[in-house]
């Protein structure tokens, strides 16, 4: 029996890379075209994972995020040969929303420049969705935990001030949370929506929220770090992601962060060390 094909675009990213690992470890034929590689809209890709996008630095580079979220994706979706497209969205969709069903309608406000983001990965959502072409699906990636060169979620902000100072200093209050989820969970379970038959969209997160003040305790127990909280610091909370479509059809458990973070944190250690 033939390995399956799968092309991952945006494979030297974080994600993308993460995926790759994995995906071969499965003994798939996984192939990684470089940027700006034009070949991939004349020739038989398998199936894609679309990987491609920006993340922290969304609001300076507005017009490159529309282009990778959207522009990109429209024109493979127009003339590139594939069996099916798995594109990464995001969680951050949900934003001040009280239901995180993959069903639920949205609310965003193009007054918001925060809200760019959300409103191109929407588009790219939509265009999977709706555009006319058979077997594609979605995946709504929440904060994912794993080792990355640039600091681009909130947990590796607090560690690279940490690192470089001693000291870490919380924006946010102790009770504000978010919900995190390993990179390990993340490919396992994205290879199985992308070889599977399933269309759609699936969240891909923990499903319990995390508060600063879990995280700033394994900060001091494990790394040693002075932690603090500026005086009256706002308190915000993210609705819990409902993951009850991922556990039902693909038996999803992700792990508990308790479990995980530890050893996620002497992991960091090592590698920024290195």
């Amino acid at each position: 029996m033939n390995a399956p094909k799968i092309t991952v675009l945006g494979g030297a990213g974080f994600i993308g890379s993460h995926l790759v690992r994995h995906l071969r470890e499965l003994d798939c034929d996984c192939e990684v075209p470089e940027r700006d590689d034009e070949t991939i809209f004349r020739r038989p890709l398998g199936r894609v994972i679309y990987a491609i996008g920006l993340t922290a630095d969304f609001r300076s580079r507005p017009l490159e995020t529309v282009e990778a979220h959207v522009c990109l994706l429209r024109r493979l979706l127009q003339t590139a040969e594939c069996e099916s497209l798995t594109y990464l969205s995001s969680t951050r969709v949900y934003a001040g929303s009280a239901d995180t069903r993959e069903s639920a309608p949205l609310c965003v406000n193009p007054n918001d420049g925060s809200d760019l983001y959300n409103l191109s990965k929407l588009m790219g959502e939509s265009l999977c969705l709706h555009g006319g072409r058979p077997g594609l699906k979605v995946v709504r990636l929440s904060n994912v935990v794993g080792l990355r060169r640039e600091p681009d979620i909130f947990l590796d902000q607090l560690l690279e001030e940490g690192c470089r100072t001693g000291r870490v200093v919380f924006r946010t209050a102790p009770e504000s949370r978010k919900d995190y989820v390993h990179v390990d969970d993340v490919v396992r379970l994205v290879g199985l929506i992308a070889l599977s038959e399933a269309t759609g969209i699936y969240n891909v997160a923990s499903g319990e929220g995390v508060t600063n003040r879990e995280i700033a305790e394994a900060l001091r127990a494990e790394m040693g770090f002075e932690v603090s909280t500026v005086p009256d610091a706002p308190a915000w909370e993210f609705t819990a992601i409902d993951i009850s479509k991922a556990r039902d059809l693909f038996a999803y458990r992700p792990r508990k962060f308790a479990d995980y973070f530890p050893g996620y944190l002497q992991d960091y250690r090592r590698f920024h060390s290195a």
